[in-house]
């Protein structure tokens, strides 16, 4: 037992003390704390000095209260044993990270420097330097945000170091400025200069400054100028760099002169280098499917379209290409085109027997009149050739085709056949008409029963 806390479990051990995990007992939560061994700190002469010195730091940690800063709940001291009360902070250390020795991904990099150049800077606002910047104390909570732990211990510490055993070094030589190597006045800068030893740690996965031995570092630390961090990290620019270079600068006036400053530079250079997130292409906006019901209101038009455009190609084939040809079954209203045949020629056709004394012989020689329907599609032959065919025989029937040998029967005599000139003047009025009808059904005029017959039977063979 620390007075009223119940000592845990040890949660780590260093050169000046141990940090336990603690439970409070008077108000029942989690806390850590860190003790120091004054034995280890100062002699027997300088133990009141010591011991109001860590109550006046102790107290000056207890103020600071900032999201990044892991807040002191009570100090005391128990025989030989100075101890500070801690918030208890569920997570790991920085250091713990760095023992993978790979680099950071940038974008927590950023993360990670700008929460702590924000503790720093606060702190610093407040008086208060760290003067121990490190991993090990910059903790990670379980969300991935910064706690900066040991405030007032490493002060407390190193003040009474630099007072009473001259040539000591209190800190990680790793990490500490040139100035804290050399023995000189320590201020905020320090701890600048620590902060940018994390950062190109960070980006590298290593440390700036790495010798055989701690004096080897610290004579690095005072002399050399690290390695320029592009160097190992390719993909970093050369504006990384210089900000490093910066806060590692060998004297405190050529560094940044506060920690806002620092952050300002690398927010600057982050924002230039921070990949933009992946974008996906852009979509096209998705079609509504179509109803089955419109679907088909949309395909019947145009199959229809289709349909009325063969048939008129093959109509049109027809009257241009092919002889007209007579129908077989057509009635004498519809008065189709007759089959070729040779021209009428009287005198040299052998004439059948005399017929019988029936007067329906007769009407033969009658011209036969146009149809009463269709008066432009039927034209009636010249009646000049039937006069002269009567007066020349006048018991004659009208001639047949040659392909028909057989007398004509009794009853209403056929159509004379059309010369040439009148089939082509059939032709073109059959035409004219299919065309029409054509025309009509591209443009979905609806057609009659008798329209939709004709042309089925005229305009399509």
């Amino acid at each position: 037992m620390l007075g009223r806390y119940r000592l845990v479990k040890v949660l780590g051990q260093g050169a000046m003390g141990v940090v336990y995990e603690a439970m409070d007992t008077r108000l029942g939560r989690t806390v850590a704390i860190k003790t120091v061994l004054r034995s280890h700190l100062v002699d027997e002469n300088s133990a009141g000095e010591y011991a109001s010195r860590f109550e006046r730091e102790a107290q000056a940690a207890a103020r600071l209260a900032h999201p990044n800063v892991v807040t002191v709940h009570d100090f005391g001291e128990h025989e030989d044993i100075s101890y500070i009360v801690m918030e208890f902070v569920r997570g790991r250390e920085l250091a713990e990270v760095f023992e993978a020795g790979q680099p950071l991904p940038l974008p927590q990099t950023l993360d990670i420097m700008r929460e702590l150049l924000a503790a720093l800077d606060y702190a610093h606002e407040q008086g208060v330097v760290h003067r121990d910047i490190k991993p090990a104390n910059v903790m990670l909570d379980q969300a991935g945000h910064v706690k900066l732990t040991d405030f007032g211990v490493a002060r407390v510490a190193s003040a009474t170091q630099d007072r009473t055993m001259p040539g000591t070094l209190v800190g990680t030589p790793s990490y500490m400025a040139p100035e804290q190597v050399l023995g000189l006045a320590v201020g905020s800068r320090a701890d600048i200069f620590a902060a940018g030893v994390i950062l190109y740690q960070c980006l590298t996965g290593k440390r700036p400054f790495i010798g055989g031995g701690p004096f080897d570092v610290q004579r690095k630390i005072v002399q050399d100028d690290p390695l320029p961090p592009s160097r190992l990290a390719p993909q970093l620019s050369a504006a990384f760099d210089l900000v490093i270079a910066r806060a590692l600068a060998k004297t405190p006036e050529d560094r940044y002169p506060t920690a806002a400053a620092f952050a300002q530079a690398l927010e600057q250079v982050g924002a230039a280098r921070r990949p933009d997130p992946p974008r996906s292409p852009p979509r096209a906006p998705a079609q509504p499917a179509a109803a089955p019901g419109a679907l088909r209101r949309t395909l019947w038009p145009l199959l229809a379209g289709a349909l009325v455009a063969l048939l008129a190609l093959a109509a049109w084939r027809v009257f241009v290409d092919s002889p007209w040809q007579p129908s077989a079954d057509a009635t004498p209203t519809a008065s189709p085109p007759p089959a070729e045949a040779a021209p009428v020629v009287p005198s040299s056709i052998e004439p059948p027997p005399p017929p019988k004394a029936e007067p329906q012989v007769a009407p033969a020689a009658e011209p036969v009149p146009a149809p009463a329907t269709e008066p432009a599609a039927a034209p009636a032959p010249a009646p000049g050739a039937q006069v002269r065919e009567a007066s020349t025989t006048p018991t004659l029937p009208a001639p047949r085709p040659r392909s028909e040998n057989r007398p004509s029967p009794a009853g209403p005599a056929a159509t004379p056949e059309p010369t040439p000139p009148e089939r082509a003047e059939r032709r073109e009025v059959l035409g004219a008409r299919c065309g029409d009808l054509l025309q009509r059904m591209q443009i979905g005029e609806p057609l009659t029963p008798e329209q939709s017959q004709y042309f089925q039977t005229r305009c399509t063979r």
